[in-house]
């Protein structure tokens, strides 16, 4: 008698199944990686572009006089504190983009910033907007020579808004002044 020798056989209908399933779970992940990916990269996208606004505001605030009105705004808002400064949402002493867009003294100024948010998405998708307060100087209580200015530029998000807040300080140059006992070296 032959030893008998197994028959060679294919796979299992349930062992093709099972493969299959196990292929499909595989696509799926590598989906999902691919449209947090594209999500993540949309979001750093909109972030820099917020970062450049916000840059580009802040040096067109250096071309400005020390008392011009888009700085002019009171706020009741303490600028010690950062979080209520910067929050967008707070209309006290607030000063908006469009609104110094709408004055012609200071549209050479801040075309820029508008140019790059009609590029990158119209108006409606960054928002811009600042507050300033005066600070005094820190030797004479009664001089106000330097301005605080939290330049703020926001953006949706599927979870909400998100924002980018830039600081700046803008001195008045006809009050700052120089210690008379300070030793200047050239």
């Amino acid at each position: 008698m032959s030893p008998s020798r197994p028959s060679a056989r294919g796979f299992s209908i349930i062992e093709a199944l099972a493969a299959m399933a196990v292929f499909v779970i595989g696509i799926v992940g590598v989906m999902q990686m691919n449209v947090l990916a594209s999500q993540q990269n949309n979001l750093a996208r909109s972030q820099t572009i917020a970062s450049k606004i916000a840059r580009d505001v802040a040096d067109s605030f250096e071309r400005l006089p020390f008392n011009h009105p888009v700085f002019l705004r009171n706020t009741g808002v303490p600028a010690n504190n950062p979080d209520q400064f910067s929050d967008f949402n707070n209309p006290d002493g607030l000063y908006t983009l469009q609104e110094a867009i709408d004055l012609d003294t200071v549209r050479p100024f801040l075309g820029a910033a508008d140019a790059i948010i009609k590029s990158e998405g119209g108006g409606d998708f960054y928002q811009v907007a600042w507050r300033s307060q005066l600070v005094p100087n820190t030797s004479q209580p009664t001089v106000f020579d330097s301005r605080r200015i939290a330049i703020m530029v926001r953006f949706p998000t599927p979870g909400g808004f998100r924002q980018v807040t830039v600081w700046s300080v803008k001195y008045d140059p006809a009050s700052v002044t120089l210690d008379p006992d300070a030793v200047l070296e050239i």
